[in-house]
């Protein structure tokens, strides 16, 4: 049985209105799973229900993955839109602790400007996901944002500083497992190859990389694209999603 199809069941057993906080728990995981699955209205219309809850963490939670469905479908306008909600639901409510929330709306933020060219914009950003990162001791959204950043770096060609947060990167990531330590590799590969080392960057990414995502060897992409194919699948999606559920 899926994830999809276990959250289903779920749903079944729970009522409602004697249990909203479960109930509305459950369908921002179903939002979250359908989205997964590429099923983007119907994720919308579970996310939605999940915004009449009182619950402030929860809410941001659903505002943060509904934004990331509407970036997904390329709908950047009104994924801005949700995401400056998270920001003033977090100024309204100054006496919770939500600055992880901050992060995850920094970093999609982030990442939605990325991909509309303003690489400034999404710095800072990131810059500021990081921050919030940190302060709540979250290993994978520093990890994370430490790869965009780095990404940001590797493109402008300020290789040094690339160097450094790829490193820092590398030693929170690599706590996580092996899809984490799978991103920074793509990173590393990227910046030898930007760095002028070519032959050096194509055998740590044969070695490396191409065994774990076999696109990438195949010429599907040509290799100043992949550290963008990477993130666009993986980071955005997979790598932290698990944390807004």
């Amino acid at each position: 049985m899926s994830d999809l199809e276990t959250i289903e069941q779920t749903l079944k057993s729970v009522n409602r209105q004697a249990d909203p906080a479960r109930w509305s728990k459950l369908m921002n995981m179903k939002g979250v799973a359908l989205t997964e699955k590429g099923l983007y209205r119907e994720a919308e219309s579970a996310f939605i229900s999940v915004l009449y809850v009182d619950d402030v963490p929860l809410k941001c939670k659903a505002l943060i993955n509904f934004a990331k469905t509407n970036f997904l479908k390329k709908d950047t306008t009104k994924a801005i839109e949700l995401i400056n909600r998270v920001f003033e639901l977090v100024k309204a409510n100054k006496k919770l602790p939500l600055n992880l929330y901050l992060g995850y709306a920094h970093l999609v933020k982030g990442q939605i400007s990325y991909a509309m060219s303003n690489e400034k914009q999404a710095m800072g950003d990131f810059m500021k996901a990081e921050f919030f990162f940190e302060s709540t001791n979250d290993i994978r959204g520093v990890g994370l944002s430490c790869l965009e950043i780095a990404r940001i770096h590797i493109k402008s060609k300020n290789l040094t500083t690339a160097w450094n947060f790829l490193r820092k990167a590398e030693n929170f990531l690599n706590k996580l497992g092996e899809e984490e330590k799978l991103g920074v590799a793509v990173c590393k590969g990227i910046a030898l190859y930007y760095s002028g080392k070519e032959q050096e960057a194509m055998a740590f990414l044969r070695d490396e990389v191409y065994g774990a995502r076999e696109d990438f060897g195949k010429g599907l992409y040509l290799i100043d694209d992949i550290l963008d194919v990477y993130l666009d699948m993986h980071s955005r999606m997979s790598q932290y999603q698990q944390a807004l559920m």
